[in-house]
């Protein structure tokens, strides 16, 4: 029996489901078929006392109890942001701005040294993103108290000429601000031009970009809670403990079981986190039963290149004996091709220390060219993320290169 296990990206949402991604390879399945019909059967399962697996099977319409394939879905998100998630939008934006600023004295030298295989013009472009977005609302702060400073005098001054007569009193001063309150003048208040700028450009910003307000709080809570995993650990025990006890899980229940994981975005991080373990060694049942991985949109360039310790002295087994398909877009700024440029192609490298090289999947769904600064305000390679699949699971999706793949290799 294969056994896919399933890890979203950050964040929940109904598109990354497994239910989701279980039925675009059953669709796949069926498309490559001679007539078979073949659906899906969801439960839910505890693997430990306090988690929840759900499970989806593929299975022949006329053989239910025998599926073709299996997935069991990884929960983390929970895990990896109880921590910031009740946070308040202002302290997020702190914190993300906090560490952009920190990272960057690297975020430069990865422009003019970067790594061999870095692609440090798109990386520059995802830290600029969390730079401006953080920016906006930080700043946001102080023009929202100027303007309600402003709006508190003005009230006040209303309240003085009505009791004191503009003759005995030609100019009153409050908070500094030399306000002239003679009949020849009017009164005159000058916002400082940076709480313009800063008021245009988040309205510009909600006005323009979707969901404005959501993708920069689920921005900054991500991001954070991945800069504490990959910089100090946090939750790295518990996140790779629990998986440890799906697996196990796994391997007790479904007999002669061989373990897929298909893993996205950051849970590809997750993902390889286990295949190449740091400071212990490989499990018996990372050894024994799992056959394969495929991550999409995986961030390792950007995890490599900005967090340069994170990835080194692993243990390359059972990683390298692996079989890997990695899926990527040459527009997706956070997606990794394996290779020493930003174009499409075969890997060129591998997981540090592992032998084995991923087997490169492009694919596209917007002819690639020079990003204008349309793309740049809309962040395009950001949302280029997010399109290895449709939110409906009856469009293509990157599944199809995938299932051909898999059928081609022998893991389906």
């Amino acid at each position: 029996m294969k056994i896919g296990i399933y890890i979203s990206g950050l964040g929940i949402s109904k598109s990354n489901s497994v239910e989701n991604y279980a039925e675009r390879l059953k669709n796949e399945i069926n498309f490559n078929t001679n007539g078979y019909q073949y659906e899906t059967k969801i439960e839910k399962i505890h693997y430990s006392k306090n988690r929840e697996s759900t499970v989806v099977s593929i299975f022949e319409k006329e053989s239910p109890e025998n599926p073709v394939y299996k997935f069991y879905d990884f929960k983390y998100n929970e895990i990896l942001t109880e921590d910031f998630k009740g946070r308040t939008l202002i302290y997020k934006s702190l914190w993300l701005f906090a560490l952009v600023i920190r990272k960057f004295p690297l975020i430069i030298k990865r422009i003019f040294i970067p790594q061999n295989y870095s692609r440090p013009g798109q990386l520059m472009y995802v830290f600029s993103i969390f730079l401006i977005l953080s920016l906006s609302l930080v700043l946001m702060f102080p023009a929202v108290l100027e303007a309600t400073g402003q709006f508190l005098e003005n009230g006040k001054m209303t309240e003085l000429r009505k009791q004191i007569p503009i003759g005995d009193l030609k100019y009153i001063s409050m908070k500094g601000i030399f306000i002239d309150l003679s009949e020849k003048h009017h009164i005159n208040i000058d916002f400082t031009s940076l709480s313009r700028m800063i008021v245009l450009f988040t309205a510009l910003l909600v006005l323009l970009v979707p969901n404005a307000n959501t993708i920069i709080t689920d921005l900054a809570t991500n991001f954070v809670c991945a800069n504490d995993y990959l910089q100090h650990g946090s939750k790295k025990q518990l996140i790779q403990g629990n998986l440890e006890h799906l697996v196990d899980y796994i391997t007790e229940n479904e007999k002669g079981c061989k373990i897929h994981f298909h893993a996205y975005s950051f849970g590809s991080v997750l993902a390889l986190d286990y295949v190449f373990p740091y400071g212990i060694k490989a499990s018996k049942n990372a050894l024994q039963y799992c056959e394969a991985i495929i991550t999409i949109g995986t961030p390792y360039e950007f995890v490599n290149s900005y967090y340069p310790e994170f990835y080194n002295n692993r243990q390359t087994q059972p990683g390298d004996q692996l079989q890997w398909l990695n899926v990527y877009s040459a527009a997706d700024a956070l997606g990794s091709n394996f290779r020493k440029d930003g174009i499409a192609g075969d890997s060129e490298i591998s997981f540090k220390g592992a032998s084995n090289k991923p087997f490169n999947i492009n694919y596209e769904v917007y002819p690639i060219g020079k990003f204008s600064i349309i793309d740049f305000i809309m962040l395009y390679s950001i949302k280029v993320h997010d399109m290895y699949w449709d939110e409906n699971t009856e469009g293509q999706s990157c599944l199809g290169l995938v299932y051909q793949e898999m059928k081609g290799k022998g893991l389906m």
